[in-house]
């Protein structure tokens, strides 16, 4: 189920939503591109998440997992975190060297995502902080 301040959306396939509000657009639909060929000979069911500042994510969901594409635009004046620094040089995008420029975690007025993840299988509730 997916849930937008706690009411349940994109309920169909294909579906959209739009809360202006918040900047966001968001579409259920099997268009787009697979993170990973593995899955390629299923029926794709994507959400696109068109958000504030540039940012779009695919949540490509399966049976069993996701698999998820991050694509934004670049920050004036930079940006740093869980994928990179958007420097151009992938050698200082490891674990490690993000790390060591901001530390374990995000902080959390920097989380685009500020509110914990309700998330479970069977419909199970389980917080993903």
């Amino acid at each position: 189920q997916i849930t937008f301040d706690g009411q349940a959306i994109l309920q169909t396939f294909p579906s959209m939503f739009r809360n202006d509000g918040a900047g966001a657009v968001l579409s259920y639909n099997g268009e787009g591109k697979l993170v990973d060929n593995a899955q390629g000979h299923l029926d794709k069911h994507i959400v696109h998440m068109d958000l504030p500042l540039g940012v779009h994510l695919q949540v490509m969901r399966w049976a069993n997992h996701l698999n998820v594409r991050i694509t934004m635009t670049p920050r004036e004046g930079g940006q740093d975190g869980s994928c990179g620094n958007f420097n151009g040089n992938m050698a200082d995008d490891s674990t490690e060297a993000i790390k060591s420029r901001i530390g374990q975690r995000v902080a959390p007025a920097d989380l685009l995502f500020n509110v914990p993840a309700q998330v479970g299988p069977g419909g199970q509730h389980v917080t993903i902080t």
